[in-house]
């Protein structure tokens, strides 16, 4: 008896054993779906997320209260889905993010911009030498023109058309480049062959003057200085300092050292008729050149009214009463050297 009671317990327990497992298994196939990563990561490049481990069920008790019923299958624990790189790279930023944007500010306050590098600051010109050239420039060429109009508004066509078919002037005049020794010798009614160089000088201009005396046939060479010469007083100091040309022509003035810029202009225009003289000695002897020095008197040195032209020379005759005696005759071809 003992032996089949053995016996049925033993099949009874593997029966036990066997349905056990049978649920066991059934529990072990139903697949879990907890926490399931979407497909969106798949679509941009990236790797899934792993999938969570299946939890298994814990073994039951054989023989408990529970015995009769499934177990539930354990919570998996939740994890946080990896971040993944993005898959299309930054674009450069638009601005110097290290700056504050133009647009952010604070209530009330004045916009922002942003920092800009200073631009190097260039040496510039003198703004008033410069402007004063320009308006020197334009004054002067004004005044040209507007005395242009002056003298055509003065003057017929007829005549005007006579001054461009002229080709006799009247006279020869060598007068000092400075505005001072051209007042009333710009030609026009008196039909002047001017000539200006620095101290009016016969050296410095010898050709143009020959072309005046001898091709133009001008019966009348003058000279004219003024007061305050520039070339007279350059000449009467030192002017080793200046360019070699402007020396070359400072020495042909012959003037003592020193000496005050009146006399030393009289001077002058004695020393360039006495050398015109020489050089048209021809026309000189034969009565048809007549050589004569001017000079204007701004300060009324000469005691004969302020700024007016005064003849200080007719050829070679420098004594002031015997020249205003020929001056009042007219006898400007009068050489005392010779006699006449």
């Amino acid at each position: 008896m003992a032996l089949p009671l053995l016996l049925l317990a033993g099949q009874a327990a593997a029966a036990e054993d066997a349905h056990g497992q049978e649920q066991v298994q059934q529990v072990i196939k139903l697949p879990l779906k907890l926490n399931k990563e979407p497909q969106a990561g798949a679509e941009h490049g990236a790797s899934p997320a792993p999938k969570p481990a299946e939890a298994k069920p814990a073994a039951p008790a054989p023989g408990g209260a529970e015995a009769g019923k499934k177990p539930e299958p354990a919570k998996a624990e939740q994890k946080e889905p990896e971040k993944m790189a993005p898959s299309v790279p930054m674009a450069s930023p638009p601005r110097d993010l290290s700056q504050p944007s133009p647009e952010v500010r604070a209530p009330g306050s004045r916009p922002r911009v942003a920092h800009r590098a200073k631009p190097k600051r260039h040496a510039k010109p003198e703004p008033a030498k410069a402007m004063g050239e320009a308006g020197q420039v334009k004054s002067v060429v004004g005044d040209i023109l507007k005395a242009n109009q002056t003298y055509i508004a003065k003057h017929s066509p007829g005549y005007l058309l006579k001054l461009g078919e002229r080709a006799q002037p009247k006279a020869t005049v060598v007068t000092c480049s400075s505005p001072g020794g051209q007042v009333g010798m710009a030609g026009g009614d008196a039909d002047l062959f001017v000539i200006s160089n620095m101290g009016n000088q016969l050296a410095s201009s010898e050709g143009s003057i020959e072309y005046g005396v001898r091709n133009l046939r001008t019966p009348l060479l003058m000279f004219v200085s003024h007061t305050g010469c520039g070339a007279i007083k350059a000449a009467a100091g030192d002017y080793s300092n200046l360019g070699p040309a402007v020396q070359k022509e400072l020495e042909n003035i012959e003037i003592p050292k020193g000496i005050d810029a009146t006399n030393g202009a009289l001077i002058n225009i004695n020393n360039q008729v006495e050398g015109a003289i020489l050089k048209f000695s021809g026309e000189v002897e034969a009565g048809r050149l007549a050589v004569l020095g001017g000079y204007y008197d701004y300060n009324n040195d000469l005691k004969q009214g302020r700024g007016k032209l005064v003849i200080t020379n007719i050829n070679g005759e420098t004594d002031p009463a015997r020249i205003r005696e020929l001056t009042r005759g007219g006898r400007y071809f009068h050489y005392a050297f010779m006699g006449h």
